[in-house]
């Protein structure tokens, strides 16, 4: 396993990370019990793997309490990246808010390092922008928290240039957490370029756009989740049906290498400039296996030309 500097920080997370959003299970994904989820967790560090990125919202509490059960006697090696400033109080999808205020976050800290049986987090990052709270009040009390020894860096998820900007008038930031791959490479533009700049690392979620990616679904997959909602990324009409046009000639490439299509997402991912950690989310074991030897080697040139062809921005 490659590790990687994380920004400005003496992290040094694996290239490819546990992502446990699907492990928190309703009303978001299901699993395959938790028994499953656990046995992914301790496969993965197993495999090499320090990074595993979490949130209170990944089913209520849910994916947290896992990974602070799970890898609790392995924890003094481990890297756990939380986030704060979504609340849910009940299952709908609909009642996520956005609130990063000083009052929220000191609770919702104590919490996450209760489920997650650790007495510090590594990075706590902010998982959506609040525009009704003032980016000097969120970093101000996350500069608190970490002056009170709770967490050690802080990181950003799902924020613009403007937003950073803001925040590292306030104090640092290591890292931002966008959605990045080979379907959504809208932050190519005008986000990566301000990382690089700042030194600000990237953890990139959903490398494999959610599933689209690994050319097991075709134009007629009807997505019973929240892939039907539109919440993120699209799977649903034309846009998606283009997708699975470009992820059908994607599958060529793959074979010829004697890889999958999700090996050649994955690998895409880890080789963009400013990147420090893919996501990667499983049900188990064995996923855990396929999904790390989408590293160690390194997409030939004519290749990442073709790749480029393919899922060029328009």
């Amino acid at each position: 396993m490659e590790y990687r500097q994380l920004g400005s920080s003496d992290l040094k997370v694996s290239v490819l990370g546990f992502g446990a959003w699907g492990i928190g299970g309703s009303p978001f994904w299901t699993t395959e019990g938790d028994r499953a989820s656990e046995k992914a967790l301790l496969k993965a560090v197993e495999l090499g793997i320090n990074f595993f990125d979490t949130a209170p919202v990944y089913g209520f509490g849910h994916s947290e309490s896992l990974i602070g059960k799970a890898l609790k006697p392995h924890r003094d090696k481990l890297i756990y990246a939380t986030k704060c400033g979504l609340r849910w109080e009940k299952e709908s999808l609909g009642s996520i808010r956005k609130v990063a205020t000083r009052a929220s976050i000191e609770e919702e800290i104590e919490l996450s390092l209760k489920r997650l049986q650790t007495d510090v987090i590594d990075l706590y990052q902010v998982h959506w922008p609040d525009v009704d709270t003032p980016q000097a009040e969120t970093m101000e009390t996350l500069l608190r928290l970490k002056g009170q020894g709770k967490i050690r860096h802080i990181g950003v998820s799902n924020y613009n240039t403007r937003q950073m900007q803001e925040c590292l008038e306030v104090g640092p930031i290591v890292s931002l957490q966008p959605e990045y791959s080979l379907l959504q490479r809208s932050i190519e533009k005008e986000i990566v370029p301000y990382c690089r700049g700042k030194n600000i690392g990237i953890v990139a979620y959903s490398p494999l756009a959610s599933g689209v990616l690994t050319g097991k679904y075709g134009k007629d997959t009807k997505f019973k989740d929240w892939r039907s909602k539109g919440i993120i990324g699209e799977f649903t009409g034309e846009a998606f049906e283009r997708n699975v046009e470009k992820v059908e000639k994607m599958k060529a490439i793959a074979e010829a290498l004697g890889k999958t299509c999700a090996h050649v997402a994955i690998n895409w991912v880890t080789h963009q400039p400013a990147v420090a950690t893919a996501l990667i989310g499983v049900k188990n074991e064995k996923q855990m296996e396929e999904n790390v030897q989408a590293v160690g080697w390194k997409l030939e040139d004519d290749v990442l030309k073709r790749l480029d062809e393919i899922f060029a921005v328009k």
